[in-house]
């Protein structure tokens, strides 16, 4: 049975899930679900002592991110959680104003106590954040910032500026959902060691090996189009996307081509594309299609993306595909 303090936090979650705005980063029905507030003691290595948790992008699930501090703390992390992490949106908005999103942002990367951050959610707004930001003072820190799907717009841009430590992977709402296997491998992420391998489907053979660069789909066609562009040459690509029709997934594809964002990278992983399709076997046909558009090795199934299999990727870390298997190293 539940503990009473989970018990009473599951149901304030399963209340929450019921007024909140559709998150295509709520992965359970927490509400039914027990709730093992210790799942993240030793996964984070002592270097990491503080974490700052904000809201650069959609609002999220208020209970949800409390039960994430709750469960950071449990594992003896110190939590700041910044000052608008839990404000409101204006009628009509999915966000609030980017002013204030951004003074929370760069509190969190001034202050010297923190060594991560961790934002609550994607959706939508995390672009409208690097413009603003001070490059020359980014670039003095070292902080990591995980996180994926809108914070994609935070990490392409972090690596293209050679400013901080940017890891895509699940963000807070998401963690605290996500299966234990990425858990595991995040804990061996954030060591840096090398997390186990992973068998992978090959659409188009050939062995692989490059630095690591990975995003959402259309925020990765974004961030390319921005001041903030990625050098992808010689880095093997990880993908994933969520709820966009297969028009839309075409769309962005193909602008990503005229680009060149393919046309040097050592290849291609396509991760989870969830929402869209209505089997596998529409999903791995459709992924094939773009796949023959491509001149490099590419490959699918890597578990990350909008499922509660959601493993972090590392940009420092290098990525060796060798007989459809994918191994990192540092």
């Amino acid at each position: 049975m539940l503990k009473t303090g989970n018990l009473i936090m599951a149901l304030m979650i399963g209340a929450a899930a019921v007024a909140a705005p559709a998150d295509p980063e709520d992965f359970t029905q927490l509400g039914n679900a027990r709730i093992d507030m210790n799942r993240f003691k030793g996964v984070f290595p002592p270097h990491i002592k503080c974490i700052a948790v904000l809201t650069p992008a959609s609002i999220p699930n208020e209970a949800k991110i409390r039960l994430g501090v709750k469960m950071l703390e449990r594992a003896g992390i110190k939590v700041k959680v910044m000052p608008h992490t839990y404000d409101k949106a204006p009628r009509g908005k999915k966000g609030i104003p980017a002013a204030r999103r951004l003074a929370d942002f760069k509190a969190a990367w001034n202050d010297p106590e923190v060594d991560m951050i961790l934002p609550t959610r994607g959706g939508t707004g995390a672009q409208q954040l690097p413009p603003l930001l001070d490059w020359k003072e980014m670039r003095k820190r070292k902080v990591i910032l995980m996180g994926y799907s809108n914070i994609t717009c935070l990490t392409g841009p972090l690596l293209s500026q050679k400013a901080g430590y940017p890891i895509q992977g699940p963000n807070l709402g998401s963690l605290v959902s996500c299966d234990d296997a990425s858990l595991k491998h995040l804990k061996a992420v954030l060591a840096g060691e090398s997390p186990e391998p992973v068998k992978l489907t090959a659409l188009r053979e050939g062995n692989i090996s490059g630095k690591v660069y990975a995003g959402h789909l259309v925020l990765l066609d974004q961030v390319q189009k921005s001041p903030f562009k990625v050098d992808t040459a010689g880095r093997v690509l990880f993908i994933e996307c969520v709820r966009r029709t297969e028009r839309q997934l075409k769309l962005h594809f193909t602008s990503l081509l005229k680009q060149g964002f393919f046309d040097k990278c050592a290849g291609v992983v396509f991760c989870h594309f969830t929402r869209t399709f209505a089997d596998e076997e529409s999903r791995v046909a459709f992924l094939k299609e773009l796949a023959a558009k491509l001149k490099c090795p590419v490959y699918y199934g890597y578990p990350y993306g909008h499922l509660p299999a959601n493993r972090a990727l590392d940009f420092q870390s290098t990525a060796v595909i060798r007989d459809g298997v994918v191994t990192f190293k540092k």
